[in-house]
C-alpha cells in the first residue's frame, strides 16, 4: 500500500497541489491538520469570495514583507496560486504553528500577546489593498454604534408586541434599555474624542486590524514567541479597535478588573505608543456593549444557535452588569 492510500480521495486532490509529501490528514477544530515529510500543515477551506481573500492573503503577505513573521502564512500551490482549487473550492495551505494558545489570565501571556499585537500593527502600515468594500471600515464607529442601537431598539418594540414571551424574552427586557443608554454613553464619548482626527492620520497610512484577536487565536510556542493566526476577519481599522477588543477580553476574563485591562495596555505601549487622544477614543470602545447587541442579534435575526447556549450568554451579561459598570467606572479615570 503506498503512502498516498492512506489519505482521502479528495485530499490527494488537493494536496496534490503543492510541493509536499503528505502522509496522514485529520481534521482539527475548523482546519485539517497535515502531517508531511517535512513537518506538519494545517489545511482550510476558504469560504470567502476570491476577491475578499484577497485581502485575506496580502494583509498577511505585506506584515511577511515588513518582518512581522510570525503568522501562519499560505503557501503557494506548485503553480504560484495562494490556493488550490478542487470540486468547486479553494482551499489554502500554511505551516502548523506548534504551541499553546495564550491564555489571558496568566500575566506572561499576556504580556507576550499585547506585545505581539502592537508589532503586528506597527508592520501593518502601508497597506493598500484589493478593493473590497466590507473589509474597508475607515470612519464606520459612529454610524455602526447607531445602527446596532437602533436594532436593540427594534428588538425591544418587537418584544413587547409578543403575547407569550421565552425566558430570553424577559431577561432580554429586564435589561435592554440598560444597554441602551450604553451605547448613547459610548457615543457621546465618541462625539467629545478626537476620532475623526485619529481616524483620517490612520487611514492615510493605511494600517489594518486582525479583528479576531481571541486567545485561541494568539500560539505561544515553547521559547515563549507568541504568533499570531486565522486573519479572516481583518480589516482596514484604527489600531485602537484591536487594542479595545483585547482589553475587552481580558476584563470579562478576570471580572471586570480594571487592572488587568491596565495591564494589557501597558505591555501594548512598551512596543508602541498610545497617544491620549486614542486612549478617549478607547473609552468609547470599551464603554459599548457590543456583546449584549450580539447575543441578541443572535436570537433575533441569525437564528442559527440553540435557545439555550444564548440564554447563558445572555444571563452572563446581565449578572455581570454591575461588575462590568464598576470596571469600566473605574478604567475611565486610569486609562
Amino acid at each position: 500500500m503506498g503512502e498516498k492510500d492512506l489519505l482521502p480521495e479528495d485530499f490527494i486532490g488537493i494536496l496534490d497541489r503543492y510541493e509536499l509529501q503528505a502522509l496522514h490528514i485529520e481534521p482539527y477544530k475548523m482546519v485539517y491538520r497535515v502531517e508531511g515529510r517535512d513537518g506538519f500543515f494545517a489545511l482550510k477551506e476558504i469560504k470567502f469570495p476570491e476577491d475578499e481573500f484577497c485581502y485575506i492573503y496580502g494583509a498577511m503577505e505585506h506584515l511577511a514583507a515588513h518582518g512581522f513573521s510570525a503568522i501562519n502564512r499560505t503557501i503557494p500551490t506548485r503553480d504560484g496560486y495562494p490556493y488550490a482549487l478542487w470540486k468547486g473550492k479553494r482551499y489554502a495551505l500554511s505551516r502548523w504553528i506548534g504551541g499553546r494558545e495564550a491564555d489571558y489570565s496568566r500575566r506572561g501571556d499576556l504580556k507576550t500577546a499585547a506585545r505581539t499585537l502592537a508589532a503586528l500593527h506597527q508592520a501593518s502600515e502601508g497597506y493598500f489593498p484589493p478593493p473590497w468594500e466590507g473589509r474597508i471600515k475607515w470612519g464606520t464607529w459612529q454610524s455602526s454604534m447607531e445602527d446596532k442601537m437602533n436594532q436593540l431598539l427594534d428588538f425591544k418594540h418587537g418584544v413587547r408586541r409578543i403575547k407569550r414571551k421565552s425566558n430570553f424574552d424577559l431577561i432580554f427586557l429586564s435589561s435592554v434599555d440598560y444597554y441602551i443608554s450604553e451605547c448613547i454613553k459610548a457615543l457621546e464619548l465618541l462625539d467629545k474624542s478626537a476620532y475623526d482626527q485619529i481616524n483620517q492620520k490612520e487611514a492615510a497610512r493605511q494600517f489594518f486590524c486582525h479583528h479576531d484577536f481571541a486567545h485561541h487565536n494568539v500560539i505561544i510556542d515553547e521559547q515563549g514567541q507568541g504568533y499570531v493566526i486565522d486573519f479572516d476577519y481583518c480589516i482596514s481599522d484604527l489600531r485602537c479597535h484591536d487594542l479595545g477588543s483585547l482589553m475587552l477580553r481580558v476584563l470579562k476574563r478576570s471580572g471586570w478588573d480594571q487592572n488587568q485591562a491596565l495591564l494589557a495596555l501597558k505591555y501594548y505601549r512598551q512596543v508602541r505608543k498610545v497617544s491620549s487622544k486614542e486612549r478617549d477614543v478607547l473609552q468609547s470602545f470599551l464603554r459599548f456593549p457590543q456583546d449584549f447587541w450580539q447575543v441578541a442579534f443572535a436570537c433575533y435575526v441569525e437564528q442559527n444557535q440553540s435557545e439555550e447556549r444564548l440564554l447563558r450568554k445572555l444571563q452572563t451579561w446581565v449578572l455581570d452588569k454591575p461588575l462590568r459598570e464598576k470596571g469600566l467606572h473605574k478604567l475611565a479615570k486610569l486609562i
